[in-house]
């Protein structure tokens, strides 16, 4: 509900304002990250010298936002100005003798100020998908791409405009983002940062679709009245509960196929001395664990062996790295 109001407000802002951004429209932009400033600059500005007429319905129509001013840039110019604001912040703490925590905090706040209203500005699926793209691309900035995937995850504590718009995205290319995804995971050479990111982005993908998947069947709805029970994905793998739509059962079988993908590759995390890394191995049992109690897995007995199993094998790599 809160979701859809605030989508509700943004929209309808956007429909309200048709005042072009001011500035010369035929001037060359040659470096988008400071582009993005001006316009805020502007908007800043503007907010400090614009005197609302007298009249409630005039103080509405005549209401500036700072969205309007970004409608001329599209996804591919906002992700250019991402690459340059990483690279601003990394001179200015080269410049601030800043340690690496303190540069990756001012990434973090440079992306998010560039990208907060881009997903107002899509209205594409193949801008959606070049968002997609930028997350599993190996040449993309890492900084970039570890602020898309944690933004993918639906229950982080703070929720940007931008993450809430993002979600909504790319669940209508729920096929593209979920093999991005797994290559990333399944990637050899990927740096530990964004292989655990990627990981915690598909298990959060697996526990929404498998629960939007059982709560629009109306079985599992008579089901959910009648015990007066949420509805749970591990329904699915009860006998005792009716089967759902045979609609439903193949998109079940869709999650179920893809599910086992994601955690063969979690196995070989753990059991690879190739791609081992303790963070990522660490991160990779857990969410074995997760997949385990909160999802429906046909073979419930080999995963619990593998994750028994996994320990063990973990430590061993472990040691034999460090020795």
């Amino acid at each position: 509900m809160f979701i859809n109001l605030v989508i509700a407000v943004v929209f309808f802002a956007v429909s309200q304002t048709n005042t072009p951004p001011p500035g010369n429209p035929n001037q060359p932009i040659r470096n988008y990250w400071e582009h993005i400033q001006g316009l805020i600059q502007q908007f800043d500005e503007l907010r400090e010298t614009d005197v609302p007429n007298k009249g409630r319905y005039s103080q509405t129509v005549n209401k500036k936002y700072p969205f309007d001013l970004f409608r001329s840039l599209t996804p591919r110019e906002l992700i250019r100005a991402c690459r340059e604001s990483i690279k601003s912040a990394k001179e200015e703490g080269k410049q601030k003798n800043w340690n690496e925590e303190e540069i990756a905090l001012k990434c973090e706040e440079n992306i998010a100020y560039v990208l907060e209203y881009c997903g107002i500005l899509i209205d594409k699926s193949s801008e959606v998908d070049y968002l997609i793209y930028s997350m599993g691309e190996e040449q993309e900035e890492p900084e970039l791409r570890l602020f898309l995937l944690n933004q993918c995850i639906p229950d982080k504590k703070s929720k940007s405009l931008f993450s809430i718009h993002l979600q909504m995205l790319i669940n209508n290319r729920k096929d593209e983002y979920f093999k991005t995804l797994l290559m990333i995971v399944k990637r050899v050479n990927e740096k530990p940062k964004i292989q655990i990111a990627g990981i915690d982005a598909l298990y959060s993908f697996f526990l929404e679709q498998y629960q939007k998947c059982i709560e629009k069947d109306p079985v599992y709805q008579a089901y959910a009245i009648e015990k007066n029970e949420k509805t749970n994905p591990l329904w699915i793998e009860n006998p005792q509960i009716p089967k759902p739509l045979e609609s439903t059962q193949m998109e079940i079988n869709k999650l179920n196929r893809q599910l086992n993908d994601f955690i063969v590759q979690l196995e070989l995390k753990i059991t690879d001395k190739r791609q081992f890394h303790e963070a990522v191995a660490k991160k990779s049992k857990e969410v074995l664990e997760k997949i385990y109690n909160n999802l429906p897995v046909q073979e419930k007995g080999r995963l619990k062996t593998s994750i028994s199993g996994s320990i063990s094998t973990a430590k061993e790599l472990a040691n034999r790295k460090i020795s």
